[in-house]
């Protein structure tokens, strides 16, 4: 008989082992084991200790948050000391990839950081491959192979062990279950399912904070390297651009199945330090028949209804960015009051307000569109819990009662700095203007004496020049040593100002000196022209003269001659 019981107490023990293997409930927190295997499809023995993580919590967004009742796929995952290594087995019997968009056909994505960037790789069932980002995972060393099964398909993923903080690295998996050229809704481990948003964190820094961690088997040493929590550096050249940093605030809704868009409240915007008191009145808005069962997945997929709180249009991508590319990147904080819901019917729903601290904004660009420069207060799941209401009764009763939405924003911080802090850098870059100024003194007076030189009559053209030069000089380096500062820089202004008023006086006494030296020039030319002149002149008469002269002696002797011949 004990030893009946003792067999039976092994069995049970057994089979409660078993059943907890089976029904094991995957937290956030996840433990790889010792391994290493070839990327084939296949599965390898060195998966066998491994846990398997059951894909059974549809997305919060793409799917409405339930369970399945069974799940829809299988992941194990081993590590040696250089990559990570996921078998992952997706049970579907009815594969489809219908959609032009890669994420509506039937797939595997892997999340993981490089750098303080995030991979994003979408295998699908067919083992073709795109990157949203990290296009560079082939030469990370990083392999993906997808091979059609029985069941569905499996596919096997390896990538570098980067990242590493306290022997854990970062990353999420999700399927993509789509039907008849749409995503029908994503699917992640139990308790996961707000990794819908896992695509919108570009970086630690970033929003959306909710992958989960792996714990390596192993030691490993931290690679990680955490961006400081310091504010931005304040200076002379950007402390006005931050104090005109815009921002908005905005309703919205939209649902999660063909992605409709549809504004819940006027876009409005303000500045750094601004208070934006809001108070929308939906009479002017109609959502009847907006939200159907087809576009909520038969009313189990929950759209997005909420405020969006974003930079109002600052952040700017680079010319000629591509899909994919991401530009400026900048950390917001913002404060809320209670937001008031009130709908004809219900009592007024309350979101307690609350802070946007720190989030990071990394404008990407999308296909068509851009992302990432947008923080969401969820509105819904508020309505809904206070309400007790279900996605359909939202739909069809509430929302088209909606009269008010009212709440107040303040924009506190761009980069960690506040109005405050800028107002006390103005203080101490005021300060410093002064004593800037004071130092301009010596370029000040070493202009005043070149003018000096200058407007004295006196003084010789070469001593002006020299003035000249000199106060050129120095007015060029009052402007360089006022660079930035405002004071001081309408000081050196006043000094450019000068040297040009001397520089013109210069020019024109060098000018007028020039005019007499040319006129005294001229003056003696035409004098020596007169006098050769006047020579000229004498010359002929007592040539003239003596021409007369000889003739007259040769009609004398002619006559003479002539006399003779008549005496013989």
């Amino acid at each position: 008989m004990k030893r009946l019981i003792g067999i039976i107490c092994v069995v049970l023990a057994l089979t409660l082992a078993m059943t907890a293997i089976a029904f094991a409930d995957p937290s956030t927190v996840n433990t790889s084991v010792e391994g290493t295997a070839t990327v084939d499809g296949v599965k390898d023995d060195a998966y066998d200790a491994a846990t398997a993580l059951e894909f059974v919590q549809k997305g919060s967004s793409n799917g409405g948050s339930e369970v399945l009742d069974d799940p829809i796929g299988r992941a194990y995952i081993i590590n040696d000391s250089e990559y990570v290594y996921v078998w992952f087995e997706v049970y579907d019997d009815s594969l489809d990839q219908a959609s032009a968009n890669t994420y509506e056909q039937d797939s595997v994505e892997f999340f993981w950081m490089d750098d303080n960037s995030k991979y994003q790789i979408r295998v699908r069932y067919d083992g073709s491959i795109s990157a949203d980002t990290g296009s560079d995972w082939a030469d990370k060393g990083a392999e993906f192979v997808a091979i059609e099964t029985e069941n569905g398909f499996a596919v096997e993923a390896k990538f570098p062990i980067t990242d590493v903080k306290d022997n854990q690295i970062e990353m999420t998996l999700q399927i993509n279950a789509c039907t008849d050229g749409s995503r029908d809704y994503t699917c992640y481990i139990l308790g996961n399912d707000d990794a819908d948003n896992a695509y919108q964190r570009t970086s630690r820094d970033t929003d959306y904070d909710v992958w989960w961690t792996l714990t390596l088997a192993g030691e490993f040493e931290d690679t990680r390297v955490d961006t400081a929590d310091l504010p931005m550096e304040l200076t002379a050249d950007n402390y006005e651009e931050v104090l005109s940093v815009p921002f908005h605030v905005q309703g919205y809704m939209q649902d999660h199945v063909n992605w409709s868009w549809n504004s819940a409240g006027t876009y409005t915007s303000g500045v750094l330090g601004d208070t934006l008191e809001i108070s929308w009145d939906y009479d002017a808005y109609s959502f009847d028949g907006y939200l159907t069962s087809d576009n909520t997945s038969e009313w189990t997929s929950n759209p997005t209804f909420a405020i969006s709180v974003g930079d109002g249009g600052y952040l700017q991508l680079p010319d000629g960015a591509e899909v994919g590319d991401t530009g400026d990147s900048a950390r917001y904080s913002f404060t809320y009051s209670d937001i008031t819901i009130t709908a004809t019917g219900y009592d007024d729903v309350v979101i307690s307000g609350g802070t946007i601290d720190g989030t990071r904004f990394t404008i990407k660009q999308e296909s068509g569109y851009t992302s990432g420069t947008s923080k969401d207060i969820d509105l819904l799941s508020g309505i809904l819990s206070q309400t007790g209401l279900t996605l359909e009764q939202f739909a069809t009763e509430y929302l088209p009662n909606l009269t008010n939405i009212s709440f107040s924003i303040t924009f506190d911080a761009y980069e960690l700095v506040t109005v405050a802090d800028v107002e006390e850098f103005m203080v101490e870059l005021d300060a410093e203007d002064e004593e800037v100024l004071a130092s301009l003194q010596e370029y000040i007076d070493r202009v005043d004496a070149a003018e000096e030189i200058i407007n004295n009559e006196e003084s010789t053209a070469e001593e002006m020049e020299e003035a000249l030069d000199d106060a050129k000089k120095a007015a060029n380096r009052a402007t360089k040593a006022a660079e930035g500062y405002t004071k001081a820089t309408a000081a050196a202004d006043e000094l450019q100002d000068r040297v040009t008023e001397m520089t013109a006086t210069v020019e024109a006494l060098t000018a007028t000196e020039e005019e007499e030296v040319a006129e005294e020039e001229e003056d003696t030319s035409s004098s020596s022209s007169s006098s050769s002149s006047s020579s000229s002149s004498s010359t002929g008469v007592v040539v003239g003269i003596i021409i007369v002269i000889v003739v007259i002696v040769v009609v004398v002797v002619v006559v003479v001659v002539t006399g003779k011949k008549k005496k013989k």
